[in-house]
């Protein structure tokens, strides 16, 4: 059986919401801080680095990294068909965007919300916060030129690429004002949300 370590809309949702859509059978280890804000040794066990997701898989391999763990299952579960085929010309589309959110959005919101992680001076925290939130701005908006009419980012068939673009699209600073600027992306996580499967987790993490 798989493994998920994860935390309430945290990164892990992704990932959980791509095992859910998978069918597969699957364990979750939520993980929570304990009174003194310290994370559980048994997540440390498995990630050196103490974050989620964290994926162990039935052989004891152990995956971590977003967009790595949402290509792998993707690929391990093609009857889903969440991912072009490895000759498919839709590929190198697929894996550009799939990084393309890991890279950019993804950062920036670690910056937006934890710049204290990116300074060792606690008073440029302020500037790495509006950088991040400008940057991430311009990075949704060259997402919407990317899905364009969509609906998805590959066109009319969603994949995990939309998937892991709809959980970032909850983590904007002011998710209402980015889909009114940006209805395409709103389109494409309204469908995400609405899959059945993916909607049980989402409303699990309180999203």
């Amino acid at each position: 059986m798989l493994t998920l370590y994860a935390k309430k809309n945290a990164g892990s949702v992704a990932v959980e919401a791509m095992l859910a859509a998978c069918g597969t059978d699957y364990e979750i280890k939520d993980v929570q801080r304990d009174a003194a804000g310290a994370l559980p040794a048994s997540l440390f066990a498995v990630n050196p680095r103490g974050e989620v997701p964290t994926l162990v898989l039935p052989d004891g391999t152990i995956m971590t990294e977003s967009a790595a763990i949402l290509i792998h299952l993707a690929d391990i579960f093609p009857q889903v068909k969440l991912a072009p085929a490895l000759t498919s010309p839709l590929r190198p589309r697929y894996l550009r965007w799939m990084l393309f959110l890991a890279t950019t959005i993804y950062m920036s919101d670690l910056r937006l919300y934890y710049p204290e992680r990116y300074t060792a001076d606690a008073a440029g925290a302020s500037g790495i916060k509006a950088k991040a939130a400008a940057g991430m701005e311009k990075e949704f908006e060259i997402l919407s030129d990317a899905v364009g009419d969509g609906p998805f980012i590959l066109g009319a068939g969603m994949s995990a690429a939309d998937i892991y673009a709809a959980m970032l699209a909850t983590w904007a600073p002011d998710v209402a004002a980015l889909f009114k600027k940006h209805p395409n992306i709103k389109t494409l996580h309204d469908r995400v949300a609405a899959v059945p499967a993916i909607a049980k987790v989402w409303a699990r993490n309180g999203m």
